[in-house]
């Protein structure tokens, strides 16, 4: 199938430059251009900064759905700057908005109810740090079962490349994040012990019998300040 911009150039030259954003109708327009946000949030600004009469506003649900927030995704605490922004992005069910949205109220408003069920929501919705975070955060405070079966499965789809990548993510994405130590991370540190300390913590290396405490003990230091 030819691409509807050259079949408008071969029925006449003059009109080769006519198909542009502002000539499409409204909802290819939006459509298209949610799609630039799924890929490059630099390009979507870019794109409604040269584009002010189109008014790709964050309100609209396609954009606000789709956009990526990579930049609130590896900083969250810079989102307090961009209420407007996130409060769109959540209305339309954005997976890195719950993600986001879930890191400052676990960890900045110590809310950890309302921080659980926004990072769950985009696990749910397929987001790798999301799914990582979940799953670290439900070994923390004790429901090790859920949270065990939650790394497997990424660990298994994914590989473990993957979980040390969302491991190093994760610590970087607490910057300015107020972080404090529970008793129920001691408490679910202390259960999953493993009964055979095969991989010590200095050789930074770890095997299928140690994973999941390998992991909790990496959140366990970060709590803890010592990274």
């Amino acid at each position: 199938m030819m691409p509807l911009a050259f079949l408008i150039s071969s029925m006449n030259p003059k009109q080769a430059n006519m198909l542009t954003l502002q000539t499409m109708p409204e909802d290819m327009r939006l459509f298209i251009v949610s799609k630039v946000g799924t890929t490059s949030p630099i390009d979507y600004f870019n794109t409604i900064i040269t584009s002010k009469s189109l008014k790709f506003s964050f309100d609209n649900y396609f954009v606000a759905k789709d956009l990526k927030l990579s930049p609130l995704v590896k900083k969250p605490a810079l989102a307090t700057r961009y209420k407007t922004l996130m409060d769109s992005c959540l209305k339309a069910n954005n997976v890195d908005a719950h993600f986001v949205k879930g890191m400052l109220e676990y960890f900045h408003s110590q809310n950890q109810f309302l921080g659980l069920h926004h990072i769950r929501i985009a696990s749910k919705g397929g987001h790798l740090k999301g799914r990582y975070v979940y799953g670290v955060l439900l070994m923390a405070i004790g429901q090790t079962e859920k949270g065990v079966k939650i790394i497997n499965k990424l660990t298994d789809e994914q590989g473990f490349s993957v979980v040390e990548d969302c491991m190093a993510n994760f610590q970087r994405s607490l910057e300015r994040l107020d972080l404090h130590m529970k008793d129920i991370y001691v408490s679910s540190l202390l259960k999953m012990w493993p009964d055979l300390n095969c991989h010590p913590p200095e050789d930074n290396t770890v095997c299928s019998n140690c994973l999941h405490f390998f992991l909790l003990t990496k959140f366990f230091v970060m709590m803890l300040g010592l990274n």
